[in-house]
């Protein structure tokens, strides 16, 4: 069963608000400026001897993972929405 546009739009907004507490949270704890750092080393150790066409595969499958789990955060979180329910502690 397909979902509406509306859904998928909401899907988005929902997501978008959560990267954004994400970065927030990370902000306040002093993260913030270590996230590039630790990307760029965590892309130089992934990319170390290893083919192009390697590291491209995987970091398709993994964008196409974390689409899947942004896809279902938000639909969690839709569905706290709808019944009222709370984020856990």
């Amino acid at each position: 069963m397909g979902r509406t546009a509306t859904e998928v739009r909401d899907d988005v907004a929902l997501a978008g608000r959560l990267v954004a507490d994400a970065l927030d949270a990370a902000r306040r704890r002093g993260w913030l400026p270590w996230i590039p750092v630790v990307a760029a080393l965590v892309a130089g150790i992934v990319m170390w001897r290893r083919p192009v066409a390697n590291v491209a595969e995987k970091a398709g499958a993994t964008a196409e993972r974390a689409l899947q789990v942004a896809g279902a955060l938000a639909a969690i979180e839709r569905f706290r929405e709808v019944t009222g329910r709370r984020k856990a502690a």
